[in-house]
């Protein structure tokens, strides 16, 4: 009988996983797993206080583990059996730098007004490689337009994470996803406190036309109840000719 104080060998194994290639993010780890419970794959660490015993992971886990990361089962299961792929040098079409991995979505992240996008979720296109830059990432994505330059011009990579705060950090670069978008702006409040003023790096103006002296990328406002999800950007990956 396993000591109720000792974490079993294959939950220890998965720990183990998402520490080496998903930098210690249990929720990186269930996007690429396309598994929206992270609180299930938490509690496989965790001492159940009903019984004083950690869970045992279901086979349908295991098996999800073992198909998405193309990991063998029974080294899952038993320890024993293949290397885990993911331990060792990705594919070169799937990753980008090198270090710590985490899921790639090329997802549209718009540095720009004109820009209507599918915001469906999607399933990660690979893994790509980080180093320190990004350390604190969950996952990537590719940003398109140029609102955002010089700091993120268009096809650059940016680092993501969830941002669960009650408040921003006025001035402080993140993503806003609403029903229909999703932006990488500067982010301010609104004079009323009611919405995000969201605000652009890119500060060209018209310099003919019937618009001249206006802002090619002007300021605009995102209502708080508009929006569906906020993330921090963490870093940029960006290659110096496009």
């Amino acid at each position: 009988m396993i000591p109720a104080n000792k974490i079993p060998a294959v939950n220890q194994r998965i720990r183990n996983l998402i520490d080496t290639n998903f930098n210690g993010s249990v929720r990186a780890f269930c996007i690429v797993l396309g598994f929206n419970e992270s609180q299930k794959v938490n509690r496989l660490f965790k001492i159940d206080p009903r019984n004083g015993k950690y869970p045992t992971p279901s086979i349908d886990i295991l098996n999800l583990i073992s198909t998405k990361l193309d990991i063998s089962l029974s080294w899952l299961q038993t320890g024993k059996g293949d290397i885990p792929h993911n331990n060792t040098e990705q594919d070169s079409d799937t990753t980008i730098s090198s270090g710590k991995v985490i899921p790639y979505y090329d997802a549209e992240v718009a540095a720009g007004t004109n820009y209507a996008m599918e915001m469906a979720q999607t399933t990660p296109v690979g893994m790509i490689e980080i180093g320190g830059l990004l350390k604190d990432s969950e996952f990537a994505m590719r940003v398109y337009g140029n609102s955002m330059v010089p700091n993120y011009p268009a096809g650059c990579v940016i680092g993501l994470r969830q941002y669960n705060e009650h408040f921003i950090e006025p001035g402080t670069v993140y993503v806003i996803e609403t029903e229909e978008n999703r932006f990488l702006k500067r982010l301010y409040y609104s004079k009323d406190k009611k919405a995000f003023r969201c605000m652009s790096d890119n500060h060209m103006k018209h310099e003919t036309g019937p618009m001249e002296g206006e802002y090619f990328y002007p300021e605009f406002e995102i209502p708080f109840e508009d929006v569906r999800r906020l993330l921090r950007v963490t870093g940029v990956v960006q290659r110096n000719i496009m």
